[in-house]
């Protein structure tokens, strides 16, 4: 599922005060009313027995029952199914007050080390599980605080689920694979000053299923193109928010420290540039500075990107444009085009 993070992220803001159940997932899937009454359930074919889980997509000739997924439960089986594997491993369901005429598939246990509480994300007729939202039950009250403990879960994501890239700005993680992807982010609350941090797990074929069944596909991201079982690769990153957060403060010292945040690797600067190059699989970024003593004045960023998603990033981040090549943001201007190889130039000062 080539999901748009990026417009989930601005459309959904969550503060500390709001009910707990489903605030990281707001970031990502529209929340469905958990005290709504579902459509009925229908049956689809698929025997939630024959899913697997995170197996090598390589020795498969067919992955279409291979799917990504949360503690060892395979994603895309029925809710019910789910939940029980969940319960076997000590989590306790999360009883909703007040009256409900449907279940909110929300439980309280252990995940990565700590008290969280995690949710389940269902399609609307078939019941099955297309993604699970953790939300780490404790409050940080310091970015500093907060950047540490995605950095522990992080290592731990990456170990299960494959490298991805630095996200929203900075303060997200996404690993895309060929069976799903993961977002962990983080956020400061508008009240009180605290932070909170979270993660989704997401299965691309689930997903394109419980797409298909949304009534209501507004603040959707449409699904990967989904062959043999195996989702489309992922050829995007947050190449936006890097050039805004370079931006910020153009100085080389503060470059350096950015580059380091989103995994870049620097360069050996020269007289007139600083460059920096950042690869996943085969997608390919690299980034020049153009130098003025110990600041830079331009920022220069080529990759192997989609030309139309980098234009969606740009409106996500405040630019505007009246011919979809030049965009400006208060101060900042950003040029967009593509190369003799077809790589997308995005050009910032």
């Amino acid at each position: 599922m080539k999901v748009n993070r990026y417009v989930f992220l601005v459309l959904a803001t969550f503060v500390l005060c709001q009910p707990a159940e489903g605030q990281f997932l707001k970031k990502l899937f529209k929340k469905k009313n958990k005290t709504e009454k579902k459509v009925e359930t229908t049956t689809d074919g698929i025997k939630d027995e024959e899913q697997t889980v995170l197996l090598d997509v390589t020795t498969l000739t067919d992955n279409s029952k291979n799917r990504n997924g949360f503690l060892g439960i395979p994603l895309g089986i029925k809710a019910d199914r789910f939940e029980k594997q969940l319960l076997e491993q000590g989590f306790t369901e999360r009883k909703s007050e007040g009256k409900q005429t449907a279940k909110s598939y929300v439980y309280n246990g252990q995940v990565m080390g700590q008290p969280a509480q995690v949710s389940l994300y269902t399609s609307d007729m078939t019941e099955r599980v297309f993604a699970v939202g953790v939300e780490d039950n404790a409050v940080y009250p310091s970015e500093t605080a907060a950047k540490q403990r995605c950095q522990q879960i992080k290592q731990q994501l990456t170990a299960i689920y494959g490298k991805g890239f630095v996200d929203n700005g900075g303060e997200g993680y996404t690993i895309v694979n060929l069976l799903g992807s993961v977002n962990l982010h983080y956020e400061r609350s508008m009240i009180g000053g605290n932070y909170t941090i979270g993660f989704t797990v997401d299965d691309a074929k689930a997903y394109q299923m419980a797409y298909n069944e949304m009534s209501d596909k507004e603040y959707e991201a449409a699904p990967r193109k989904i062959e043999n079982g195996l989702a489309a690769k992922n050829q995007h990153t947050d190449i936006v928010g890097l050039g805004v957060r370079l931006l910020k403060d153009k100085t080389l010292a503060s470059a350096k420290k950015v580059f380091q945040e989103y995994d870049y690797i620097i360069g050996k600067a020269t007289a007139k540039q600083q460059n920096a190059t950042f690869s996943l699989n085969d997608y390919q970024v690299t980034v020049v500075l153009t130098r003025k003593k110990q600041s830079f004045t331009m920022v220069d960023i080529t990759a192997d990107d989609d030309l139309e998603e980098v234009k969606k990033d740009l409106k996500i981040y405040g630019f505007t444009t009246t011919d979809s090549r030049n965009f400006q943001q208060g101060k900042m201007t950003a040029t967009l085009m593509t190369d003799t190889q077809g790589r997308v130039v995005l050009r910032m000062k």
